[in-house]
């Protein structure tokens, strides 16, 4: 790992840490959770394996047929030019354009208790200081969305993100209860970005 994945290692590590102290109170007995049969895991695959990591992941979305249950602002939008690794398929040929100023929220997805993450690929295309930030929303059984950041990525050329861990207080406390969660991306200290194939880890690592 170069100089620069360590810093951004460290970076998303304090984001979790914040986010984690935060919410260190037992309030995750106020958040909704939902049982495993009304989540669905199909379809899991291990799209980082070549890079190091066998976890099984589920698909958010490639950007392929759009961005269906996606909330998109300030100009984010699916444009042509896929992640260079093409980890869903060979033929992909779109991602996610995030300028500045913008912001994109995937649909809801379900994730359990043993070390629920999120991987994505991404891409800089402007702005030297420009870091894209990445929060987590969970919902309290008042109907309120609550957001908290899980993570930072400061940029280059395609790659995957690092392991983005979804603080662990905020989900359900016993299995097979899970939690459903949303995910912002936005850049901050403008440019602009693509991200592309975006996956979650639902459920138990692959040891």
């Amino acid at each position: 790992m170069d100089r620069n994945r360590k810093f951004q290692a460290l970076i998303g590590a304090a984001a979790a840490v914040v986010a984690t102290c935060a919410f260190a109170t037992p309030a995750h007995a106020g958040i909704l959770t939902k049982s495993a049969t009304d989540c669905d895991d199909s379809a899991l695959t291990q799209p980082f394996a070549r890079y190091g990591d066998s976890s099984m992941y589920k698909s958010v979305s490639t950007f392929e047929n759009g961005t269906n249950g996606w909330a998109l602002n300030g100009g984010a939008k699916v444009v042509t030019g896929n992640e260079t690794a093409h980890v869903n398929a060979a033929g992909d040929s779109h991602s996610l354009l995030l300028p500045s100023g913008s912001s994109a929220t995937t649909p809801e997805v379900c994730v359990g208790l043993d070390e629920p993450t999120l991987r994505f690929f991404t891409r800089k295309n402007s702005g030297l200081l420009s870091t894209m930030a990445v929060t987590v929303h969970v919902q309290t059984s008042l109907g309120i969305w609550l957001e908290l950041p899980i993570g930072v990525d400061l940029g280059g050329s395609w790659h995957p993100s690092l392991p983005m861990l979804v603080v662990a207080n905020l989900l359900p406390l016993l299995p097979p209860d899970r939690t459903a969660v949303k995910f912002t991306f936005r850049p901050l200290l403008g440019g602009s970005w693509q991200v592309d194939d975006v996956y979650v880890d639902p459920v138990a690592r692959v040891r």
